[in-house]
């Protein structure tokens, strides 16, 4: 495995050396933790920007395991252990860490262990960073207590330093490269890639922080939405990953948000705006606080605001209660979304179009909209079989261009009015109580009350009759709310 790995990377620098941008060095972690790297002067680093230190338990026994490995072998002339790559940008006198955060600072640990007197000579600020490292360095000395790790000789341990003059080239390798370890998730290259591109450090501080402050779960998962919402357009369809599909998922995140994103200095953002003329004068009134969902998106900060911008948008609309919407959209949401009765897919797409809605009109009229939009994406569940599976999703956006008759809507009456138009059949199969569209009608019942909506065995033998009931109670909440 040693030898692929070092192949492997022997014709990686065949295609770099002649660039002068590019340095490549073969030595040990001795050499680089002590300086004595020939033709090579700095001192490591870590960005602000860079993901923070996350190695676990997983990632150092397995580190630990191949090193086992490699020191059982009985071999003549057995070569150094080969820890991988390590990229580097030289700024002035700094070595930026760009790849190899992670094993590096593993190493420092074990080294702080075995020779308490050395030095690591790397700061580290992130707090996610610092809390791990101390996590690891217990488990460390646990281990250590228990089979001397004294045989780990950082002079024997061998890696190849990549370093480049310029923060761009160092990113190419950086998003191209995984040496093992944690993935680097599609939320750790978007960010990478738009941090490079601020000037100004204070800024990159404090976008990295934000960030950070933010699950990298968190963002994969609504970037995701977000990205849905500007594949699914009429203009320009786009056909989305199946979730099962890990790394094409990956990749339409990072090719939506840094591949596509413009390169220029500009940080437009693009709001729905309504003139207003009153005699000789006119009034300009922005609808939504937020950016449209599918506006053109460039580098650095106008990406980043772009996706904490609705990060927080979602945080608003489905896991808290917040006074820019109403208590009757929260009960809404905990009555009929919460339940999960329909699906993940289902609740997801319900996400989307809501969020869709925010961008075009705002919270205005969030209530009435979460209604009309629950009944045109719920009637997935109702007229399937059984399941609705995820393709059900794509060929329902597709067939109905939802997302795009919210976003060009001129009023929020003219969207209601097209989402009452929108029929659809009860499908009979399936409908006891015990299966997930009974519940899903029992939940209905119970939110628009049992004097609207009838019992599962009438809607049996009358199936015309179940959409007609639940527009008379979308109607009745309406109007209830506006009395």
């Amino acid at each position: 495995m040693e030898n692929v790995l070092i192949k492997s990377f022997v014709e990686e620098q065949k295609n770099i050396r002649a660039n002068t941008d590019v340095r490549v060095y073969s030595c040990t972690l001795e050499d680089l933790f002590t300086d004595q790297v020939k033709g090579l002067s700095g001192k490591l680093s870590i960005p602000e920007y860079q993901r923070p230190y996350v190695w676990q338990q997983k990632q150092i026994n397995q580190i630990l395991g191949g090193w086992r490995e490699h020191l059982n072998k009985q071999e003549d002339d057995k070569p150094m252990y080969y820890l991988g790559s390590i990229i580097l940008h030289q700024n002035d006198q700094k070595l930026n860490i760009i790849d190899g955060q992670q094993r590096l600072t593993t190493a420092l640990i074990l080294r702080k262990i075995i020779a308490p007197h050395k030095k690591s000579g790397i700061n580290y600020t992130s707090g996610i960073s610092i809390r791990n490292i101390k996590a690891n360095y217990q488990y460390l000395k646990q281990l250590n207590d228990e089979e001397s790790l004294i045989h780990l000789d950082f002079t024997k341990i061998n890696i190849t330093l990549v370093v480049t003059n310029t923060e761009d080239l160092a990113y190419t390798f950086f998003e191209t490269q995984n040496t093992g370890g944690v993935r680097l998730k599609g939320s750790h290259i978007i960010k990478a890639h738009h941090l490079r591109a601020i000037q100004d450090n204070r800024i990159v501080n404090f976008q990295a922080r934000k960030w950070e402050a933010i699950s990298s779960n968190k963002v994969e998962s609504i970037t995701a939405l977000l990205t849905k919402a500007r594949y699914w357009d009429s203009k320009l369809w786009r056909d989305f990953p199946s979730f099962r599909n890990k790394r094409e998922l990956k990749q339409s995140l990072i090719e939506e948000f840094t591949l596509l994103t413009h390169n220029d200095d500009e940080n437009l953002s693009y709001h729905y705006s309504v003139i207003k003329n009153e005699g000789d004068k006119k009034y300009q009134l922005q609808e939504s606080d937020y950016k449209q969902i599918r506006q053109p998106l460039s580098d650095g900060n106008n990406t980043l605001d772009y996706i904490t911008e609705y990060i927080d948008l979602y945080q608003i609309l489905f896991e808290q209660n917040d006074h820019r919407a109403s208590q009757e959209f929260y009960e809404l949401r905990e009555a009929l979304i919460d339940k999960n009765y329909g699906s993940v897919f289902l609740k997801e797409f319900y996400q989307i179009v809501l969020m869709c809605y925010v961008s075009r009109f705002g919270f205005y009229k969030l209530f009435e909209a979460s209604l009309w939009l629950f009944r045109a994406i719920y009637s997935m569940r109702l007229t399937m079989n059984r399941n609705v599976v995820e393709k059900s999703i794509f060929k329902y956006a597709r067939e109905t261009m939802i997302i795009n008759h919210i976003v060009e809507s001129y009023t929020p009456q003219q969207l209601f009015n097209h989402l009452t138009k929108y029929k659809y059949e009860l499908n009979p199969n399936n409908m006891e109580e015990n299966y997930a569209k009974g519940r899903h009608i029992n939940c209905i019942k119970a939110y628009f009350g049992k004097n609207t909506i009838n019992t599962i065995s009438y809607y049996t033998t009358n199936l015309n009759q179940f959409d007609k009931d639940l527009l008379k109670g979308i109607h009745s909440k309406i109007k209830t709310n506006y009395a």
